[in-house]
């Protein structure tokens, strides 16, 4: 009963059907149920909206900050003492694991998509107070709503029954009646739902026992929002279910035990083993937390050259929605998505994101790109592709052609082709329905944010060759280069915009491009690298150096510009460019000041000292049992930070992203695990942060369209 008491909480006589836009006088209270389309039950949109602060009535525009508030009270830890991990942990209360791992890991299981398959379920079986229907993923063709009497109604009933009727305005649909008691309320199994307003929902009536008539249309508002881009969209850095490590054992990067362990046949002896003697108040590079794996939990010890020890390893990755993507229930598209479906009791959602870490325009968008993980899909579909299918009404309407001129060039170099690429889209009338909105983070990688991210980080590419030849591309360089890539980016804008408006009819003002966040700015405003190590002791090789990452945003204060003008050339003092007056996308901004004092390396300004030091990678040191500053056991990977940015000790303590192009306990992997694992991305509540910003952008679309 609980989705139903907050029709009634704060509810008034003048409801509020869209947020500015008063209605009728209504003697009548309805919601659909389970608004979020892409969870398939009733039950994970229930503990999401246990976390929303308000009630889900629609009466009252919510609080500006509603999904970061949203996101804090499902996701703070459930202990007493939160000042550290340590007392955090100490401290647990009945819900510590579930709080420490997140609420998207209780979704994840029962969602509209495939996480081994990397794709959305076409029909998805979705499952009600009532039962189960089996439903077109995009293309809703009904809904379940659940209609009661406001209190004054029902006052006037008292205990008699009441006699609903309902007449979908579907043609060759029948009228149905129910009567029962007027103090509870009716649901409608399956309320039918069309693209086409005239055809969508149903007259419904109620007759009072003292003979009052009431009627109301009732008819679901369901928005299609679909969201492409990148990692910024993704939710990279922010599984859905993290890992786990350790409170006890080590992880140690040094295959020289291997070796001996092969020759010797000694497991518990090798991986106990400690480093030659050295001073106390030091520590090894090589000895890093490690996961938490099934031999620990039953007092073995696999062999670390063994078949046992990789498969508990890999047992214990963590979960992504989409791991080729590195795609999360986190990304803010997710949170978009649930608010918009949360604040309005008469509306449904239904969102594809298929944003993917690391993607172009190029590569990411129109053409495939090489996954991040998984085995079974080494390469990842076109985001544009993925996008057709899904609202192409078969695979055959895919027969209007359209050619694209796109600048290519290889990672690191600055030779520039012009690349013809042609894609298939079904005509308008095979179309499943129209976009509503669409969500779009793209141009960071087209410019090289990885490898600036990396030069600002590392001396040289020598320090990284092995992973550079792993990934088969330059993985380091200077911004020189990067402002080559700069130049080509309105050429590829250009293709994409004509790309939205030719296979999915998108006009440009329904695209709503989100700006990057800063990164490079601690809590005082001032410039990050005053400490080089901090947040990135995962690896002696890491340090931030203060005059590369002067250089890397002195360019990236050129690309915001620019990017600005690509948008909209009256924006400023821009040059000509292949965007004309602009793609008219709405480039939102409005989220940027918020991390102006959060970046990577921004502490507590409340206790600056005591978060720096938290910042630290847990570690033994020499001479010490226990680990400093906390055991990685207690790291709490979605607790409230000052800082919006994941480090690049955050992201292995997160993700704990491993290559499998050479062994395990190679020295690069804590490199590996920590750049590409999420470092340099924004937080889980930074993505909340974001979302809150880019809904009231929905919001007015949505409210215009009226």
């Amino acid at each position: 009963m609980k989705l139903l008491v907050t029709f009634v909480v704060g509810a008034t006589t003048l409801l509020v059907s869209s947020f500015g836009h008063h209605a009728r006088a209504s003697d009548l209270l309805w919601q659909v149920e389970s608004p979020f389309r892409f969870f398939k039950n009733a039950a994970s949109f229930a503990m999401y909206e246990r976390g929303y602060p308000a009630a889900r009535n629609g009466a009252v525009l919510p609080p500006a900050d509603v999904v970061w508030r949203t996101e804090r009270r499902l996701n703070d830890p459930d202990c007493t003492d939160k000042t550290s991990p340590t007392s955090c942990a100490d401290t647990a209360r009945a819900g510590y694991h579930r709080s420490r791992l997140g609420w998207a890991a209780q979704t994840i299981d029962a969602v509209c998509y495939d996480s081994r398959q990397g794709r959305y379920l076409s029909s998805c079986d979705r499952r009600y107070s009532w039962g189960t229907a089996k439903e077109d993923y995009v293309l809703p063709d009904a809904h379940t709503v659940v209609i009661r009497l406001t209190p004054d109604r029902i006052a006037e009933a008292g205990a008699g029954d009441c006699a609903w009727s309902w007449t979908p305005r579907r043609p060759g649909s029948k009228a149905e009646t129910r009567t029962q008691s007027c103090a509870s309320p009716l649901k409608i199994n399956r309320l039918p739902f069309s693209v086409d307003r005239n055809l969508s929902g149903a007259t419904v009536q109620v007759a009072l026992p003292g003979g009052r008539m009431l009627n109301e249309l009732v008819a679901v508002e369901d928005l299609f929002i679909v969201a492409l881009g990148d990692s910024f969209a993704s939710g990279e850095s922010n599984p859905d279910v993290p890992v786990t490590f350790s409170a006890v054992r080590e992880m140690v990067y040094d295959p020289t035990l291997l070796r001996e362990e092969m020759a010797t046949r000694s497991t518990a002896k090798s991986q106990q083993k400690l480093t030659p003697a050295a001073p106390a108040g030091s520590f090894d590079y090589k000895n890093l937390p490690r996961r938490k794996l099934s031999d620990e939990e039953q007092e073995l010890y696999f062999p670390l050259a063994s078949a046992q020890f990789e498969k508990a390893f890999n047992a214990a990755n963590p979960r992504w929605l989409s791991p080729d993507c590195h795609r999360s229930q986190y990304g803010y598209p997710f949170r978009v998505g649930l608010q918009m479906a949360m604040e309005n009791p008469h509306r449904s959602v239904t969102l594809v994101s298929l944003a993917c870490t690391g993607a172009e325009i190029t590569e990411g968008l129109f053409l495939e790109k090489k996954s991040r993980e998984g085995a079974g899909n080494p390469m990842v579909r076109s985001q544009l592709d993925q996008l057709a299918d899904l609202i192409c009404r078969s695979p055959q309407g895919r027969t209007q052609r359209a050619t694209y001129n796109l600048p290519t060039y290889a990672s690191g170099s600055v030779q520039v082709a012009n690349t013809p690429v042609s894609k298939a889209w079904c005509a308008p009338s095979e179309r499943k329905r129209p976009i509503d909105t669409l969500l779009l983070s793209i141009g960071g990688n087209d410019v090289g944010f990885s490898p600036l991210m990396v030069y600002a980080m590392t001396e040289t590419a020598g320090d990284l060759a092995p992973i550079a030849s792993l990934l088969g591309k330059q993985i380091r360089f200077s911004p020189q280069v990067s402002r080559a890539y700069m130049e080509q980016l309105d050429e590829r804008m250009v293709a994409l915009r004509d790309a939205l408006r030719d296979g999915f009819g998108v006009q440009p003002a329904n695209v709503l491009q989100t700006a990057y966040e800063p990164i490079q700015f601690d809590e005082t405003g001032a410039m990050c690298g005053a400490l080089p190590t901090l947040g990135l002791d995962v690896h002696k090789k890491l340090a931030l150096s203060r005059e590369r990452l002067a250089e890397t945003v002195s360019f990236l204060n050129d690309f915001f510009a620019r990017t600005a003008c690509i948008t909209n050339a009256r924006s400023g003092s821009c040059p000509v460019l292949a965007t004309g007056a602009g793609t008219g996308f709405r480039l939102i901004t409005d989220h940027q000041p918020e991390f102006t004092r959060r970046g990577l390396c921004a502490r507590d300004p409340k206790r600056p000292q005591a978060d720096g030091e938290a910042m630290a990678m847990p570690r033994r040191w020499f001479g010490k049992e226990e680990f400093t500053p906390y055991s990685p056991a207690a790291y709490l990977p979605y607790a409230s930070r000052w800082r919006l940015f994941r480090t690049p000790n955050d992201a292995f303590l997160t993700a704990n992203v491993h290559a499998t192009g050479f062994t395990q306990f190679d020295i690069l992997q804590p490199v590996y695990a920590a750049m590409y694992s999420g470092a340099v991305h924004p937080t889980a509540e930074g993505h909340a942060i974001v979302a809150d910003h880019v809904v009231r952008h929905v919001r007015a679309l949505v409210t215009n369209r009226r």
